[in-house]
């Protein structure tokens, strides 16, 4: 499916950076491509699912409140303590325990960042080359 968006000019000069005019350009075609697909047929409206958005910024899956986007569930009846925002508590430290962590590209070293953890919040990450030690001049070779 390809949807065309329309910018007027007017929309253009009253966006003075990209940012303002990428989110007008973002909004329209989230707002034409429910238009065309209609809501979910799951959905009652709009305001009751949130969305699974990928790194790149793709939309993996639409998930309704009370649901783990982990294990698919029902996390309405769960009491707040056991969960993390909606998702069940136990599905959250199981996807931690297994997740893999970066390691040093020079000395091997397993650093404290998983692969999921954005590059702008770690310590010793080069773009282009990978994680480095983690602690500054500490690195073995």
């Amino acid at each position: 499916m390809e949807i065309n968006i329309t910018v007027t000019e007017r929309e253009i000069k009253d966006n003075p950076n990209y940012y303002q005019l990428g989110e007008l350009i973002h909004n329209r075609y989230w707002q034409t491509r429910r238009d065309l697909e209609g809501p979910p047929s799951w959905a009652d409206d709009d305001e009751h699912f949130r969305m699974d958005i990928a790194p790149d910024g793709t939309v993996k899956r639409i998930i309704r409140p009370w649901t783990c986007a982990i294990c698919g569930e029902s996390t309405h009846d769960v009491d707040n303590d056991y969960l993390a925002g909606w998702d069940h508590l136990q599905c959250v430290l199981q996807q931690e325990m297994n997740a893999e962590y970066d390691k040093c590209v020079i000395c091997g070293k397993t650093s404290p960042y998983t692969r999921n953890t954005h590059i702008d919040q770690r310590i010793g990450y080069v773009e282009g080359g990978g994680q480095g030690c983690f602690s500054p001049n500490q690195c073995d070779k």
